[in-house]
């Protein structure tokens, strides 16, 4: 007989199924869904919303100032930025750094081409992830419909991340 949730219930209890359930768990976001509604502060504190997005393709990139593979991909974003300006393509640095000062040492001796934002709750993050693994990238088109969805930032990222901007630019 298989093991159905609602047996998983009745032979371990509710906390299996709740334990069961998490272990699954990965991304809230997915290709082919609406991005979340989210709002990003910059450093400023002004907000933008993920409705603001649409009208252009966008680049959301949650990463920290501890993660090597997150500012690998952020330097590679800007490689992305080099070859489309704003004016075609949106990218959103979003740190989940606690401290902001761990984010203003950082930014004192990186700049970036694009805005970064600060999300120090993961209140943003958590709407698009499940769990807090870092880096997290989504390319949405400029409809809001996300288009990929990236968990790493490995050998061969750098050309998927390329082939899925191109995908959606006009």
């Amino acid at each position: 007989m298989p093991i159905t949730p609602r047996r998983l219930v009745a032979l371990a209890g509710p906390l299996a199924l709740a334990a069961a359930l998490a272990a699954g768990a990965h991304a809230a976001v997915s290709v082919g869904a609406a991005l979340p509604d989210a709002t990003f502060r910059d450093l400023a504190g002004n907000a933008v919303r993920t409705a603001d997005l649409r009208g252009k393709p966008a680049v959301i990139a949650f990463w920290a100032t501890w993660c090597t593979s997150c500012k690998a991909e952020l330097d590679h974003l800007k490689a992305v930025r080099a070859a489309h300006p704003e004016a075609e393509l949106r990218i959103l640095a979003v740190s989940v750094d606690e401290e902001r000062a761990d984010l203003d040492d950082y930014l004192a001796d990186h700049s970036f081409p694009f805005p970064v934002y600060h999300d120090p709750d993961r209140a943003a993050a958590a709407k698009f992830s499940d769990d807090e693994d870092l880096p997290l990238t989504v390319v949405a088109d400029a409809q809001g419909q996300v288009k990929y969805v990236s968990r790493d930032f490995v050998e061969g990222a750098a050309a998927r991340l390329d082939a899925a901007v191109s995908a959606v630019l006009p």
